[in-house]
């Protein structure tokens, strides 16, 4: 029969949409993002990373969505996408945290051991960034907002190792929580100031009930260096 002449139908090709498909612009030297990691900032970087890789369909392969070649994908395709993985992810780690790294081809699982190794050093970060937090102190060139976005970085960081303890029980657990780490933080705050500008103020915030947010005492104090005609040298949050 004449059908039996026809040639076989043309492969299927992988779109440019499918999480499979390796693009021109998808090359094994590229750093998808600006970040490096270094040993205390994998949730930084691990952001980074997620973004920069859910841009370009890729994320997928790291937290265990695509696990298997799917057609038209084979499985060289496969071994080609975590190889490029790979080479993305060495490219934006620094050497010393490289250099504790066993050699992978699997992407996912690279990926999950730089998350264990993240969690070894959470207990030395804590402790470091708690350290940090009771140095912060205002010094004579810090403006009260360098001062305050200081410990806000700080806090935030600490946030992600410790986060507010919560319960499925009846007790309000996690308001109680949250409400005894603001009134530590708001402490925190009002002693870390210059004393000779702040005395006065600092004693009026803490003797109201119930005690004002941090950020409601921020607004205070900078209202207050304002009025006083405070001059700080502009400085950087680091």
């Amino acid at each position: 029969m004449a059908g039996d002449d026809l040639p076989p139908p043309p492969p299927l090709k992988i779109e440019p949409s499918c999480p499979y498909c390796i693009g021109n612009h998808d090359k094994h030297g590229d750093h998808i993002t600006g970040t490096r990691l270094n040993l205390y900032n994998f949730d930084e970087w691990k952001h980074a990373v997620r973004t920069a890789l859910k841009a370009r369909r890729k994320f997928g392969f790291l937290n265990g969505t695509y696990t298997e070649p799917k057609l038209p994908c084979t499985q060289e395709d496969l071994e080609t996408i975590h190889s490029m993985l790979v080479s993305w992810l060495n490219n934006l780690i620094e050497l010393k945290v490289k250099r504790l790294l066993s050699n992978y081809d699997d992407a996912k699982r690279l990926w999950d051991d730089l998350h264990y190794r993240s969690s070894i050093i959470d207990g030395p970060r804590i402790q470091q960034i708690k350290g940090e937090l009771r140095d912060c102190k205002q010094t004579e060139t810090m403006s009260v907002a360098v001062y305050y976005g200081t410990l806000n970085q700080l806090w935030d960081e600490l946030d992600k190792y410790e986060p507010i303890i919560t319960c499925k029980c009846a007790s309000d657990v996690g308001k109680q929580h949250l409400e005894r780490r603001e009134s530590d933080r708001l402490h925190q705050f009002l002693l870390g100031l210059l004393p000779a500008h702040y005395e006065t103020l600092r004693s009026v915030i803490l003797s109201q009930t119930p005690l004002p947010t941090v950020s409601r005492a921020f607004q205070l104090i900078s209202q207050e260096e304002r009025v006083k005609g405070i001059n700080k040298t502009s400085e950087i949050v680091p």
